[in-house]
């Protein structure tokens, strides 16, 4: 682990130019309030991290760390951790320019590569440092002064477990901020319903803001045309004045005159100023009437007559829209039959397709069953019907038992024979008459000359009926298979016919659909050209063809008269061009007027609203998932806490009583029990005396308190794996008696043996029991004249 080897000071603070303090095992810096005892400690913080505590707490500025007599201080901190050497160098400016420069093993390192460096060799932050290097009264007085919540906090701080508090904080900030969000966007969503009909009506937010955009140029285009028609409307008004007389007289006149030209420039305008044309209405007449006649057969003869005779405006328009309704309700009948035709096809190719198969099926299996089929027609040719043979095979086998029987008689009279002639009996043995023995042999005999013939008999008769057996039983066997292939046979030939006939019929389909796609098609080419559109359309042209020519004769009539009365054509066009001008100023102040009103609630709804619905349903969304993400993530973090402050509290609990009996002498206590109050999440600390009563944190004194925060401290640093090998106290004892004063220089004795200790004081008399029970000791008077100086002593000045 590393220790310190020296540490060099130039301008730091209290010490104005350069300084250097060589450390031992243990050292103490002795001095009074003010002296810079501290600032040394605050040295070695800022070259291990940059920083030190009291700018990390916003105490002071970075800055502050210069001495204020110098535009520029620096750093130098060598440490040994067995041969190897680490420098740390860092410099400040007042301009806030800093340099830091690391030498490893004498190897240069600088930039982000030294801090990255040194951050690996070192193996632990400035929060780590400042928990477990780095002791002072500071750091342990939320332990011994305040409630369960702030001695919970400061041990927290040293667990390390303070970090997620941050992160909780943090987080609630995060919170109180999506709520904020989700409130705003619940007016917004509110605001939406309020002005749902006018954002639906131009079709969007952004629409909407598109639509105000446009709005400013147009507002600002009806301005200036306001202004130039105003100042035009006075001009005529001012000139018509003159012959205001003389129109005021004619007034009933140029009333009807100006109403007929208003009419006949619309019609002029609509009809481009043409004659009449009655082409296009006889063109259409006759198209429609074509159609008509090509389906008399299926819509009758009357509608062609109708349209034929139809002579008037009314008539005719009747007519063609009678016959173009007619010729619609028949392309829907034909598209109705083409589809119930060759619906009818589509059936009969796909029952053609199953029958097919089928037959294919059929052909297949007469194929299989073919072998067995001329098996059983060889043996119908050999033995006749099943029938015959079954009969044959009775008959051999009753004429087989006839001669079996015959066999048997013939062989036991032979047998008898032989015996009476062998015995030369003198009765005969069956029918007890005389007999000779010559008469015994002749029967002998016989009877086997006879027997000889009959066993041929028998074996052909077996021969015979073995034959007619198997043929009887392979018929029986072939009977189902030729049953089945007669009957698969009679099926294959009426599946022919029937496939024929379907297919017969899917023909007649498509030809049908065929022939009546033609007709559809003639009928659909009329009317892509004629619909109701463009009948009404040629009517329409027809008539304001018509009433034009009306117009302008009754125009020509009224224009002659109003000359005839004194209104010339210059006063008429003077008093049409004022009426012009005053009615465009009246529809474009009246424009203006609701485009300003148009552009106020536009205006409204996109500060109040903002965006669409849905975009802000789903940003509501997202803010209460996030929300309830984080609520569920401070949840998890709580526990977290407890349960890491739980196994800190078990891995620490061995250790703590260890350093807290060796630092506490007095034997009133013998353990401190420390638990953790799960309801709450506080630490307990309940301390055990000899007799077995306990006592709360509460009721010790400040002594015990600080006892009990310095064995809590010491045991986390002991059991902690750090690559820094020394502690620092700072005024680490303040205000405790001199037992516990010399118990914990004890214990600093016993430390020293694993770590180097380094102690700030102000206590002379504390810095002189630390150097007796460490001869070893370095001792550095820390003294303050115009500037801080830090000399080593053998003995502390009186």
């Amino acid at each position: 682990m590393w220790r310190i080897e020296k540490i060099e000071l130039e301008n730091f603070r209290s010490y104005r130019g350069r300084h250097v303090i060589a450390f031992g095992d243990v050292n103490i810096l002795w001095g009074r309030i003010g002296a810079g005892k501290t600032s040394v400690l605050y040295a070695i913080e800022y070259a291990l991290f940059g920083r030190q505590l009291e700018v990390k707490e916003r105490v002071a500025r970075l800055v502050d760390l210069i001495n204020t007599e110098a535009h520029e201080m620096s750093v130098a901190l060598t440490m040994r951790d067995g041969d190897r050497v680490l420098r740390v160098e860092r410099r400040l400016g007042r301009r806030g320019a800093e340099k830091l420069l690391l030498y490893v093993d004498g190897v240069e390192v600088r930039g982000r590569e030294a801090e990255e460096k040194l951050m690996e060799l070192v193996g632990a932050d400035e929060d780590v440092y400042e928990r477990l290097i780095y002791m002072s009264h500071r750091s342990l007085e939320g332990f011994i002064y305040g409630t369960s919540q702030k001695r919970s906090l400061a041990i927290d701080r040293l667990f390390g477990i303070d970090v997620i508090d941050g992160v909780v904080r943090a987080i609630s900030g995060v919170d109180k901020a999506l709520m904020e969000k989700a409130e705003e966007l619940r007016r917004r969503l509110k605001a939406y319903e309020k002005y749902r009909e006018v954002i639906r009506r131009y079709g969007g937010i952004a629409h909407v803001r598109s639509r105000l955009e446009g709005l400013a140029g147009e507002v600002e285009a009806l301005k200036s045309r306001e202004e130039a028609l105003s100042k035009a409307a006075e001009e005529l008004a001012r000139r018509r004045a003159e012959h205001l007389t003389k129109l005021r007289e004619n007034e009933a006149l140029l009333l009807e005159y100006y109403k007929t030209k208003s009419e006949l420039e619309v019609l002029e305008e609509a009809a481009a100023g043409g004659e009449v044309d009655i082409t296009a209405v006889d063109r259409l007449r006759g198209a429609l009437r074509e159609a008509v006649e090509e389906f008399e057969h299926m819509l009758g003869g009357d509608l062609a007559e109708r349209l034929e005779k139809a002579g008037d405006l009314e008539a005719l328009s009747a007519a063609m829209a009678e016959a173009y309704d007619a010729l619609v309700k028949l392309q829907r009948e034909l598209e109705g039959q083409i589809q119930e035709a060759r619906r009818l096809y589509e059936q009969y190719l796909a029952r053609a397709k199953k029958l097919e198969g089928e037959e294919a099926e059929a052909e297949a299996k007469l194929k299989r069953l073919e072998r067995s089929y001329q098996r059983f027609k060889e043996l119908q040719k050999a033995f006749q019907s099943l029938e015959e043979a079954r009969s044959a095979l009775a008959e051999h086998r009753k004429r087989l038992e006839e001669v079996e029987r015959v066999v048997a008689f013939s062989s036991a009279l032979r047998t008898v024979a032989m015996y009476a002639a062998e015995a030369d009996l003198k009765k005969c043995p069956v029918c007890g008459g005389p007999l000779k023995r010559d008469d015994a042999l002749r029967v002998a005999e016989e009877v086997e000359a006879r027997h000889g013939s009959l066993i041929k008999e028998a074996e052909a008769l077996r021969e015979k009926m073995r034959e007619l057996e198997r043929a009887v039983e392979e018929m029986e066997a072939l009977s189902g298979d030729v049953a089945e292939y007669m009957a698969t046979k009679t099926r294959l030939e009426e599946l022919r016919l029937e496939r024929e006939e379907v297919v017969k019929r899917a023909l007649q389909a498509e030809k049908s659909v065929k022939q009546l796609e033609k007709k559809l098609e003639r009928l659909r080419e009329l009317l892509t050209r004629v619909d109701r559109r463009t009948i009404s359309e040629a009517l329409s042209k027809y008539g304001r063809a018509l009433r034009a020519r009306e117009l302008r004769r009754r125009l020509r009539e009224l224009e002659e008269a109003l000359r005839r009365a004194g209104v010339s054509g210059e006063v008429l066009d003077l008093d049409m061009r004022w009426r012009e001008v005053a009615e465009e100023l009246e529809r474009v102040s009246a424009r203006l007027s609701d485009a300003y009103r148009e552009r106020s609630v536009l205006e409204e709804v996109v500060r109040e609203v903002g965006e669409d619905a849905d975009v802000l349903k789903k940003r509501l969304d997202d803010v209460l998932y996030a929300y309830g993400r984080l609520q569920d993530f401070k949840a998890r973090l709580e526990l977290v806490k407890v349960n890491t402050r739980a196994r800190l509290l078990e891995v620490a609990k061995t250790r703590f009583n260890e350093v807290f009996i060796s630092l506490y002498k007095y034997g009133d206590i013998v353990r401190v029990d420390a638990d953790l109050e799960q309801r709450k999440g506080y630490y307990d600390f309940v301390a055990v005396t000899p007799s077995g009563d306990r006592y709360g944190i509460s009721k010790l004194s400040d002594g015990q308190r600080l006892s009990i925060a310095l064995a809590l401290a010491l045991a986390l640093r002991d059991i902690s794996r750090l690559n820094l090998g020394f502690i620092i106290f700072d005024e680490p004892i303040p205000y405790v008696d001199i037992n516990i004063r010399k118990a914990f220089v004890d214990l600093v004795a016993e430390l020293a043996n694993k770590f180097q200790i380094v102690i700030a004081t102000q206590s002379r008399e504390f810095a002189e029991i630390v150097k007796t029970a460490v001869p070893r000791c370095n001792v550095f008077a820390i003294e303050k004249g115009e500037s801080s100086a830090a000399r080593p002593v053998s003995e502390l000045p009186r």
